[in-house]
């Protein structure tokens, strides 16, 4: 059903192609200065651009907007920029701590988000939606794909398999990361991507919902300016990366609670003793199966394995481990009822190691630490499937992606 299609990509050439790319996740402003300043070629310049003159007409966003599109045509004008001269849709591989995940990069209908065709899982910030709109508004650049999963389809992962023995036509390595890009631009074997990924029952939005929803609503926007809409203009299309279910890895996000709501360790324990098996560990817990938990308090670590009565259920939302911790102990003994808003809660992803989260409770800065086992992709598509949402901080998902390597402009 998902209804894809190819485009004329905007990428850098192979030579300065690790120059340019630039990994977004926790890149604070100050960063991104640094890295304008010590490599010009970086994509940072199509986020925080150099305002030379402040005393131009206009807001400082309007400014930085209208210098981010002349950087863009900058880039373009001296080939560190180029754009494909035939519709494309591209295969991406990720290389990194000996793991390798790939999948099929393209555009995809922003009706299909709509009309829940690619299914949701997350609530998303109205706030958060409007910048990503003006950006995109103001630039046309989409280059920040959202990560869609599917179950496996032989025929796709046939046409993988057979690209990626040709040399790909972006390589390189950055940050211990290596990068691969093959196009694909012939004619028939674009048909066959397009009506397979016409077939898939479902697809799900593993993450980028923000994105997504930026672009469908902007593009409702367009068209309605746009008195001869015909549905194939790119601001109907949004850049999304496919990857099947086994390529993806998900990671847990676990807890650190601030204080015991002034309770006793001793009666802490009591309390989650009603409705979880408490047993008290020498070693570093890390949870091995769903509805066994690690939880760190006071110096030692303890074994919390759910009773049975509290996991029977055939509500995909209530036998969620998150949702498990949140309905019988963070909301009850420590009276964390809103884990979006609460700020005696805080989230680390996964891929933190345990002995930092040790770490910030023998310093004091938290008083007790809970560590989860990963909730499974079925279990994600079992939630979506069911019209849910995911509690906050359900999911960490792995590959996470650079920008700057592949842009889809809907100008």
């Amino acid at each position: 059903m998902p209804k894809i299609k190819p485009f004329k990509g905007i990428h850098p050439k192979q030579s300065n192609a690790g120059q340019v790319v630039v990994n977004l996740e926790n890149l604070s402003i100050s960063e991104a200065k640094l890295i304008r300043q010590e490599n010009p070629y970086s994509y940072v310049n199509m986020l925080v651009p150099k305002l030379d003159n402040l005393f131009l007409m206009g807001s400082k966003n309007e400014l930085a907007f209208k210098k981010i599109n002349e950087n863009f045509e900058e880039f373009l004008d001296k080939g560190i920029f180029v754009q494909d001269s035939k519709p494309s849709i591209y295969i991406y591989q990720v290389r990194r701590a000996g793991l390798t995940q790939t999948g099929i990069w393209t555009v995809t209908s922003i009706d299909d988000y709509l009309n829940n065709v690619v299914k949701k899982h997350e609530l998303t910030n109205s706030a958060r939606e409007q910048s990503l709109i003006d950006y995109i508004q103001q630039t046309g650049i989409d280059a920040n794909p959202v990560l869609i999963t599917y179950k496996p389809v032989s025929a796709i992962d046939k046409i993988i398999r057979e690209n990626t023995l040709n040399k790909a036509d972006i390589s390189f390595k950055k940050d211990e990361t290596e990068h691969h890009l093959w196009k694909i631009d012939t004619e028939k074997t674009l048909e066959i991507l397009v009506n397979e990924f016409s077939k898939l029952p479902s697809t799900y939005i593993a993450d980028g919902h923000h994105r997504a929803a930026a672009t469908s609503l902007l593009g409702i926007q367009r068209r309605k300016l746009n008195l001869k809409h015909q549905g194939d203009e790119e601001y109907n299309f949004f850049t999304s990366i496919y990857m099947s279910t086994d390529q993806l890895r998900i990671y847990g996000f676990n807890r650190l609670i601030k204080d015991l709501n002034g309770l006793s360790v001793e009666k802490v324990i009591e309390l989650i003793s009603q409705n979880f098996k408490v047993t008290e560990s020498l070693n570093i817990l890390e949870p091995y199966d769903v509805h066994v938990f690690g939880m760190y308090l006071a110096g030692r670590w303890y074994k919390l394995s759910a009773k049975s009565e509290i996991i029977h259920t055939n509500n995909p939302l209530a036998k969620l481990d998150v949702s498990i911790l949140q309905d019988y102990i963070l909301s009850p003994i420590f009276q964390i009822v809103n884990p979006r808003t609460d700020s005696r809660i805080s989230y680390r992803g996964g891929l933190l190691p345990i002995k930092e989260l040790i770490a910030e409770v023998d310093n004091g800065e938290y008083a007790v630490a809970f560590v989860l086992y990963p909730t499974g992709i079925e279990q994600l598509m079992e939630v979506a499937d069911a019209g849910e949402v995911m509690p906050p901080k359900s999911t960490w998902f792995e590959p996470k992606f650079d920008v700057g390597l592949l842009i889809h402009q809907i100008n």
